[in-house]
Formats: C-alpha cells, sequence, structure tokens
C-alpha cells in the first residue's frame, strides 16, 4: 500500500491545465501559477536602481554585485546592498530579426535600445543574460544589470594547432593540461579590465556547455600518445597503479574532477586578476555535463550556472545536492518553451514544446515558483528574446519586436512580486505545498 507522502511525490498537483507535447501528441500538464497560491496577495515592491529589493533588510555594499549566505539561503546582494534575484532574458539582440527590423519599427537602433530597456523592466527583468549587446544598454541613462559572454576554453581550443579537432574539443576532451592554457587565459583576461570598475555588470559567463563528460579518462586516452592530455591521463592512471583494462568508475570520477578543477582554478585566477569585482558565473554546465565530478570541481566559481532544461518543475532533492556539491548557489542560466502551430512541427532545440503563449506562461510561472521556493537558486535567464521561425515561436517577442502575449503577462505578473513570493514560500505551510508540486518527487526545498 502507499503511504500518503509517495502518492504526494507522484501527483501533479495544483495550477490550470497546459498542453505540452508528448509522444507526437498533445497532453495535458498541471502548472502551478499565481492564481493557486493559497493566501498569497501581491504586494508594492519598493526596488533599487538595480532592481533588487530596496525595503527590508540591507546588507553590505561593495559597490558591485555579489553573493552571500544568509543562514541557509543564498542570495546575490546588488551594488547598493539590497537582496537581487537575477530575472533575466538571454540573447537580447537583433541578430535573428531582418536587416533594419529596429529602424523601422523603432526608428533607430538607439531607439530600440531604449525601447527594449523600457520593456523589459516594465515586464519585471533585471538582467541582460548571455549573448545579449549589454555594451550598449551601457550607455543608457538607466542601464540595465548585464552578463560577459566570454569564450575562454572554446578560443583557446580553436587555435590551438596540435591534433584539433571539432568544435576544438579532440576525443570531446579539454586541453587543460597544455602549459600553455594558463598564459592564454591571462592574456584574454585583460580585456576585462575595460569593464572592471562598472557597477552594472552582473559577472562572467566563462564558457558555454563544456564537454564535461563523465567518460573524460577513456577519451583523454584515445589522443595521440604526445598529446598532453594523453600523457596526463597516462601518468595519472599509473600513479594508482591502474592500466587502461583496469578503469573502475570511481577513477573516471575523479580524473574527470581533476579536469574540471583544473579548468575552474585556471580561469577563475585569469578573471579574479583582470577583474577582482565582478562574478564569475562558471561555464554553463547542460546535460551530461552535469555531473558530481564538473559540480565538486565548480568551488573556484562564484555561481555554478546551470542551463535547467527537462524539469518541467523544480527537483529539489537535485538542486540541493548541485548547491552541496559546490557550495555554490545555483543560477538557472538557460531555459524555455516553445509554441508549435501543430504537433505534428519538427523543430530542434532542448526546450518544451507547448500548444499556446498561455501554455509559455503557465510553464513560466510554475517553474520560477520552485525556483523562489528554493534557498539556493538566485535566479534565472528565459532563453530568448528573439527566434520565431516559421511554424513556432521561440522568443519574447515576434518577428515584428512586439511581446507574445499572454505569455508576457504571466511572465510579467510573477516577476513583479518575486521578492514578496520569497518570503511568502519560505512559509512551512507554502513549503508543505511547494514539495506535493514536484512533478518527480525530489522532497522539500531544504
Amino acid at each position: 500500500m502507499l503511504c500518503l507522502a509517495a502518492i504526494c511525490r507522484t501527483m501533479p498537483v495544483g495550477g490550470e491545465e497546459a498542453y505540452r507535447l508528448e509522444r507526437g501528441r498533445w497532453e495535458p500538464v498541471a502548472a502551478r501559477t499565481l492564481a493557486e497560491l493559497p493566501d498569497f496577495r501581491p504586494e508594492t515592491v519598493k526596488l533599487s536602481k538595480f532592481g533588487g529589493m530596496a525595503s527590508g533588510r540591507k546588507l553590505k555594499a561593495t559597490g558591485f554585485f555579489r553573493t552571500e549566505r544568509v543562514g541557509r539561503e543564498w542570495t546575490l546582494v546588488d551594488p547598493e546592498g539590497c537582496p537581487f534575484i537575477s530575472v533575466g532574458l538571454c540573447s537580447v539582440n537583433l541578430n535573428t530579426f531582418a536587416e533594419g527590423a529596429a529602424s523601422r519599427t523603432f526608428g533607430s537602433d538607439r531607439a530600440w535600445v531604449e525601447a527594449t530597456a523600457k520593456l523589459l523592466k516594465t515586464h519585471g527583468f533585471n538582467t541582460l543574460g548571455r549573448w545579449s549587446t549589454g555594451e550598449d544598454f551601457r550607455k543608457l541613462e538607466e542601464p540595465i544589470a548585464y552578463t560577459t559572454a566570454l569564450s575562454i576554453m572554446a578560443s583557446y581550443a580553436k587555435q590551438r594547432p596540435k591534433y584539433n579537432g571539432p568544435g576544438g574539443f579532440p576525443q570531446q576532451t579539454l586541453p587543460v593540461f597544455d602549459e600553455e592554457f594558463a598564459g592564454y587565459c591571462d592574456e584574454y583576461c585583460r580585456r576585462l579590465e575595460k569593464t572592471r570598475d562598472d557597477p552594472w555588470l552582473l559577472g562572467h559567463f566563462s564558457d558555454n556547455e563544456l564537454p564535461f563528460r563523465p567518460e573524460a579518462l577513456d577519451n583523454y586516452l584515445k589522443l595521440p600518445p604526445t598529446d598532453p592530455g594523453y600523457r596526463a591521463a597516462a601518468a595519472w592512471l599509473a600513479d594508482r597503479h591502474r592500466d587502461s583494462e583496469r578503469i573502475a568508475e570511481r577513477d573516471r570520477a575523479e580524473f574527470l574532477e581533476l579536469v574540471a578543477a583544473r579548468y575552474y582554478r585556471t580561469v577563475s585566477e585569469a578573471l579574479k586578476r583582470h577583474d577582482p569585482h565582478h562574478l564569475n558565473l562558471g561555464s554553463r554546465l547542460n546535460g551530461r555535463n552535469i555531473n558530481d565530478s564538473a559540480l565538486r570541481a565548480a568551488r573556484f566559481v562564484d555561481v555554478v550556472s546551470i542551463q535547467l532544461y527537462h524539469s518541467w518543475s523544480v527537483n529539489h532533492d537535485r538542486l540541493n545536492r548541485w548547491a552541496e556539491l559546490s557550495g555554490r548557489p545555483i543560477l538557472n542560466s538557460e531555459w524555455y518553451a516553445m509554441r508549435l502551430d501543430g504537433a505534428e512541427v519538427q523543430i530542434a532545440g532542448a526546450g518544451f514544446r507547448v500548444r499556446s503563449q498561455r501554455d509559455r506562461g503557465s510553464f513560466y510561472q510554475n517553474l520560477c515558483l520552485g525556483m523562489i521556493a528554493n534557498p539556493h537558486c538566485v535566479g534565472w535567464h528565459w532563453f530568448k528574446y528573439g527566434g520565431d521561425g516559421e511554424n513556432y515561436s521561440k522568443g519574447f517577442v515576434d518577428n515584428n519586436l512586439s511581446p507574445h502575449t499572454p505569455m508576457t503577462s504571466l511572465m510579467k505578473e510573477l516577476n513583479a512580486q518575486v521578492y514578496p513570493l520569497k518570503k511568502y514560500l519560505a512559509s512551512p505551510e507554502a513549503k508543505s505545498a511547494n514539495a506535493r508540486s514536484l512533478e518527480n518527487g525530489g522532497g522539500s526545498p531544504d
């Protein structure tokens, strides 16, 4: 017989019904929204100019964004010392639009920047995620916090003359054992000195979706014998009195941690040498690259950024484990749902497929409520600003640069309440309800 707790772990709870593409057809799925929160009353919130919570307890102000652990909860802190949840949008740029789209709609690219900054703030977004043209928004009288899109390892690997493979990563290995890597990192990070005193810069994404694969040790041993990676892997195995025929899973896990730690430590030292003020937001882990070894190695970053795909609701046990392994807060740096014209539409991408713009907004509220309730999550960056196609919509705005409603209205509704919701969801009653709403089990927020 199932106990009540077990039943609660397997049932989708609360919220309106959305429709998600599963096995080639639209299937109903529960989405928990603000309308389903018992006794929650929206509040008018006083914000700092950066978008932090200006009323209530202030923390130490350093003039730059930073992290702090308050009790059992992580938080970002804005330059004025206000607790800050990073509510961001990726790829705020014009790259996916027809040439001249901004000029035709707004009169000029500069007018587009001004109108877009106002649009994002009106909808409760306070951060420009990766691949945004932050340098354009920095010039505004009222800027918006932004991030950089560095590619330190990726650019090093691509210019590396020896044994270069597709994407610069031969056998899906990272050339962290090259003698030249540390010097390259230092030289690359010199460019960061020009913005080291900018209070609007949240932090740096050092790379994107690097292959921290569980089979890394096996892959290094497939490299040519003259490659520094092969020599490092072979020597490491020899020190453990093992050869390539007797590799245990523990060997693979510990070697991968060595590789990831060498990357994170080397990059972090270079970042902090040239820009000691801003956050190291990590390399944006995804898929199979999210594993215990990579997370342990991520202790060298300030914030662990993870692409939270394939999760309709937050699995708190998993998110808590990520924070425990790294000792760092978690940022959901990429996630989305796209609307399809029909269940037969075939389109690549990691996000969920849903039937309507309202379904996209309901998914947004559903996952955000879980992230807000978690003591280790310090924000999220929705993917992305534009990107619609012939039979689908993936952007925050359409190809005419107009917001996709009602999705954007539901985003605005939740974003306006992130700080009151943080307080509300910490109550015992809300914690219990949040635990029951997990899609596949996963315990409580903490």
